[in-house]
């Protein structure tokens, strides 16, 4: 939701200054492109964490807001899933899932975690999956943005 604000406003701010659709869409699509490609270095970043994980079981306790890590001030109050492996609580990598959680959670079951051991923290197979899918479908819509800056810049007749 930020994002499309944001976007209205510098789409209202350079409408002011040019009155030109070219240099808007161009200004729309470099930041969208900009964010993609933000979160792909940021995916792949995290894929490398998972990479260094070790397989471990669990149960399902709760879901909490996060904890501060010692010095670090966290600013943004999520929650997290929290899981027991091995008599110690772990929190999830990921926020948890809101609004389906209930559906996905279950303190009954077993499950099998990735924990990774210099944090304390634990890779879900929800979180595997976002691991999986975001890069895939990221980069899919980051070819789409710079394919659709390439049209728009044949189109003006730049290239």
């Amino acid at each position: 939701m930020e994002f499309v604000i944001i976007y209205i406003i510098i789409a209202v701010i350079l409408s002011m200054l040019t009155n030109s659709l070219f240099f808007i869409l161009f200004a729309v699509l470099t930041l969208f492109i900009f964010i993609l490609l933000f979160f792909d270095i940021w995916f792949l970043y995290i894929i490398t964490k998972l990479l260094r994980t070790k397989p471990r079981t669990g149960r399902f306790l709760r879901v909490d807001t996060v904890k501060d890590a010692g010095e670090k001030v966290n600013k943004f109050k999520y929650k997290v899933a929290v899981y027991s492996v091995e008599g110690k609580e772990c929190e999830s990598v990921f926020p948890a899932e809101g609004f389906f959680g209930i559906y996905f959670y279950d303190s009954v079951k077993e499950y099998k975690l990735r924990l990774f051991e210099k944090e304390g923290r634990v890779f879900d197979r929800y979180n595997i999956a976002s691991c999986i899918t975001w890069p895939v479908f990221g980069t899919g819509m980051l070819t789409a943005a710079v394919f659709a800056l390439v049209m728009l810049f044949r189109f003006r007749g730049y290239i």
